[in-house]
């Protein structure tokens, strides 16, 4: 016995008809120009009061000229000039 084809095909038809409606339902959700549409929407007054920066000499206890730190388990550190140890991957495994 054969599948009824006409209640697959508008069941094919119907889910291929909401794939692009959901689509552009989620991509006009992160639209930001949809804000100005929206009647609902109270713009927000910006507090009252001097913009200051927290750190202007930037923040204590960083050195921006200092190369960033590599993961505990980098064997490969790309700021000096010389490559790792041929030992240094093996070293680790204990010896039979």
């Amino acid at each position: 016995m054969r599948p009824d084809t006409s209640s697959t095909r508008s069941r094919l038809r119907r889910a291929l008809f909401l794939l692009p409606v959901l689509g552009l339902t989620l991509a006009a959700a992160g639209c930001e120009t949809l804000d100005a549409i929206n009647p609902f929407n109270e713009r927000e007054k910006p507090l009252p009061g001097a913009r200051q920066p927290v750190f202007p000499e930037g923040v204590p206890g960083v050195d921006y000229n200092q190369a960033p730190p590599q993961p505990a388990n980098s064997a490969y550190n790309p700021y000096q000039n010389e490559p790792p140890a041929a030992g240094a991957a093996g070293a680790a495994a204990p010896a039979r």
